[in-house]
């Protein structure tokens, strides 16, 4: 959950983002579960590309 968070404020951060990010950081804050489904994952990376954001999974 605390990688979700820290993921999701980076995108926060990022001033010229598009609209349609704010909807998906605001669907993916209220998540209930500390998890992201397949699609939720592949979005989330893409849009975090999209800017130039690297993300390393930590193991």
């Amino acid at each position: 959950m605390q990688q979700l968070c820290v993921r999701l404020r980076q995108l926060h951060q990022v001033f010229s983002r598009d609209e349609a990010v704010d909807w998906l950081l605001q669907g993916l804050g209220k998540q209930a579960k500390p998890y992201l489904s397949s699609l939720q994952a592949k979005l989330l990376a893409t849009v975090e590309r999209e800017y130039n954001l690297v993300w390393k999974q930590q193991k």
